[in-house]
C-alpha cells in the first residue's frame, strides 16, 4: 500500500515545495513516483519547465525511487484522474495553495476537482505564509509530516479504508497517533452515558487491532458539531497531519459531505484524504 504514488506538478511555488517533500514518501514504503505535468490542449511543455522536470526526475531517481515523467495535453483535473487509474497508483500527493489575503487556508479547483472525482487517497499538503525576518516566506507546517496524525473515526460505518491505510501508516513508522470520534449534538444527548462508553470501547477496539510499528495512540470522544470539533482537536493535538474518509457517491469518485469539505477547505495542516 502507498508504493506507487502520483504527484502532479504544475511548477507553481506550492507545487515545487511539494516535490521538496517527496522524499519523505519513502519513509511510508513509496518506491514508485510519477511525475505528472499537464498542458493546455494543443500546446507542448515549455523548454524551460521541460529542464526543470528532467532535473527533479534525476533527483529522485539518485535517492533509490523508480520515477517516470509524463506531460500531457487537456484538462488538469481530466488528466490527474484519467492517469492515477491507468496507473494503478496507490496515492496522489498534491499540493494546494496556503492562506489567502484575508488569512483563511484555501484549496485550489485542480486540488478539489480531483478531491471529488477521484477514487484514490488524496495527500493534500498545504503551506502557509509566515513571517520571518519581516519578510514572508512559504515554508512547510510541523515538524514532519507523518510525527503525529489525527485520524478521524466516523462511527458506527467504520471504514475499513481508513482503518487499513492508518495501519500501514504504523508499520512504516508513524511516531503519535489520536483516534477522534464526534459524537453529533444534533442526534445524541450529551447525557446518553451508555452511547459516550460504546463510542470509547469502538474506538479501543481499532487501536487494538493495530498490528504493526511502536505509534503511541490515543482515543479522544469529542462531543457537538462535527467539523468544528475536529479543527479544534487538530490544535488541541498539535497534529501534523488529519486523515480523514469521505463517502463514495452513486456516481464515480468522491461525495464531498459537508464536514469533510469543511475540514479539507479549513484545516491549517495537510491531510490524507481517503475514499470509504
Amino acid at each position: 500500500m502507498l508504493e506507487k504514488v502520483l504527484l502532479p506538478i504544475d511548477f507553481s511555488e506550492p507545487s515545487m515545495r511539494m516535490f521538496e517533500c517527496a522524499l519523505d514518501l519513502r519513509e511510508l514504503g513509496s518506491k514508485n513516483l510519477i511525475l505528472f505535468h499537464a498542458v493546455p490542449k494543443g500546446q507542448n511543455i515549455s523548454p524551460e519547465n521541460r529542464r526543470k522536470l528532467d532535473e527533479m526526475e534525476d533527483r529522485l531517481k539518485a535517492s533509490g525511487m523508480h520515477v517516470d515523467a509524463i506531460v500531457k495535453a487537456g484538462d488538469p483535473v481530466d488528466l490527474i484522474v484519467a492517469e492515477a487509474d491507468m496507473e494503478h497508483v496507490d496515492m496522489i500527493a498534491m499540493a494546494s495553495g496556503g492562506k489567502s489575503r484575508v488569512g483563511v487556508f484555501f484549496v485550489g479547483s485542480v486540488s478539489f476537482g480531483v478531491i471529488k472525482r477521484t477514487c484514490k487517497p488524496i495527500l493534500l499538503d498545504k503551506f502557509p505564509v509566515l513571517p520571518e525576518g519581516g519578510r514572508s516566506k512559504e515554508c512547510r507546517l510541523g515538524q514532519h509530516l507523518f510525527r503525529n496524525a489525527l485520524v478521524t473515526i466516523d462511527l458506527p460505518a467504520r471504514s475499513q479504508s481508513v482503518e487499513r491505510l492508518f495501519d500501514t501508516l504504523c508499520e512504516k513508522g508513524l511516531a503519535n497517533a489520536t483516534l477522534l470520534h464526534v459524537i453529533d449534538s444534533s442526534k445524541f444527548s450529551i447525557q446518553d452515558d451508555a452511547h459516550f462508553r460504546g463510542v470509547k470501547k469502538q474506538l479501543e477496539d481499532i487501536k487494538g487491532r493495530v498490528r504493526g510499528g511502536t505509534c503511541q495512540i490515543k482515543t479522544h470522544v469529542h462531543y457537538g458539531t462535527t467539523a468544528y470539533n475536529i479543527l479544534e482537536a487538530i490544535r488541541e493535538t498539535e497534529a501534523s497531519i488529519v486523515v480523514i474518509g469521505t463517502k463514495t457517491g452513486r456516481t464515480r469518485g468522491l461525495a464531498l459531505g459537508t464536514t469533510a469539505e469543511e475540514v479539507v477547505r479549513r484545516s491549517p495542516i495537510p491531510l490524507l484524504v481517503v475514499p470509504c
